[in-house]
């Protein structure tokens, strides 16, 4: 079995699409526009910070337009960022197995260090995992920084880590981190896209999981 998993958050362990879609829409309102779409909100829902405000905007827009939008991002979701979001059935026992085995835990997520840290611990505890990242200070999502640094500071070589996401993004980034990367359906993208992004596997449900990390 591998020695370490990095998991991803959003779409991966937690359920966070309400949430995230009402802070997106309170921020439109800021701005004069009508709440984000489905499609539109899908679009761009594993992007960083900015990419919440210049993707949740639209349009060609100033830099004082994005600043102004990440505040006003920020403040919502300081409020709505536990109201909704839930953990996906069956992962609490599958990362207890994992630990039993011996297998370190990480998240690395494009969401801010402060919710990640926040939401980690609501939903699974303070000691399920031993490191919780976000891009905060570097390079986010897709560049693989953040996930070897998450190896680097678990003491694991990134060939005996696993990456598990539910996005393109995900798996762009797991590549280029030289891991096992791992994509799961229960998320925000689509099946077909995960595959067409490289997954070396795809996961469907939390059992076939445990299954493909207990095999490599």
């Amino acid at each position: 079995m591998i020695k370490a998993v990095v998991f991803d958050l959003d779409g991966t362990l937690a359920n966070t699409f309400d949430d995230l879609r009402s802070s997106i829409d309170d921020m439109r309102a800021a701005f004069g526009l009508e709440p984000v779409s489905l499609e539109h909100m899908t679009s761009f829902i594993n992007a960083s910070l900015r990419g919440f405000a210049e993707c949740g905007l639209g349009g060609e827009r100033t830099e004082e337009e994005i600043v102004k939008a990440m505040q006003v991002y920020v403040d919502a979701y300081a409020k709505h960022y536990l109201e909704k979001t839930c953990i996906y059935e069956g992962l609490p026992e599958l990362l207890a197995k994992l630990k039993e085995n011996g297998v370190r835990l990480a998240i690395y997520s494009n969401k801010m260090a402060d919710y990640v840290n926040k939401i980690a611990i609501k939903l699974y505890g303070e000691d399920t995992f031993e490191v919780l990242m976000g891009p905060d200070g570097i390079i986010p999502k897709p560049d693989p920084m953040g996930a070897l640094l998450a190896a680097e500071r678990m003491g694991v070589c990134p060939a005996d880590v696993a990456y598990v996401g539910d996005s393109v993004t995900d798996m762009k980034t797991g590549l280029a981190a030289g891991m096992h990367t791992i994509g799961v359906s229960w998320g925000f993208t689509k099946r077909e896209d995960i595959v067409a992004a490289g997954a070396h596997k795809i996961a469907d449900t939390v059992d076939e999981l445990y299954e493909i990390l207990s095999s490599i």
